[in-house]
């Protein structure tokens, strides 16, 4: 009877993974920039995304580093479990700091930026998540626009 239980678990999970559909970041909905200094940066990434799946995800872990105008920035690390739920887009909140060391790049064409109107974000890396008990890691990569505004120039 125990061996009944442990073939149909796996086969559970062999049949869940043909059942995956992926998980897609749509949009980057807002890029809030709360400080910017000499001291570093702070930020709010608001990001729309769509989970197909019958089932929610819980996001466990990320590394997404985020270069602005070509130059890296920062780092977007999950801090807690983040659930997306099932069979809808969901929008999620990331919080984003860099310390002073990584934004040197920047400030040193602090010149550049006043003669600009747009400037670009860019965010590469993963997201490690988990289903039904399988985890999977899923590519992240996105480029937005901003505006001196939104960095509060």
């Amino acid at each position: 009877m125990p061996l009944l239980w442990i073939a149909a678990f796996f086969s559970l999970q062999l049949a869940s993974c043909k059942m995956y559909q992926e998980v897609t970041l749509t949009e980057v909905n807002n890029v809030q920039i709360k400080e910017f200094g000499v001291d570093g940066m702070s930020a709010a990434i608001t990001v729309s995304i769509n989970n197909p799946n019958w089932y929610k995800l819980t996001v466990r872990d990320s590394e997404v580093d985020l270069y602005f105008e070509g130059q890296k920035i920062a780092t977007v690390v999950v801090d807690k479990n983040l659930v997306i739920p099932k069979k809808q887009v969901s929008t999620q909140t990331f919080m984003v700091n860099a310390s002073s060391g990584d934004m040197q790049a920047i400030l040193g064409n602090a010149l550049a930026l006043f003669f600009k109107s747009e400037f670009v974000l860019e965010g590469k890396g993963y997201i490690d998540g988990k289903a039904l008990f399988i985890g999977r890691r899923v590519p992240v990569e996105f480029k937005q626009k901003l505006t001196k505004t939104d960095l509060g120039l």
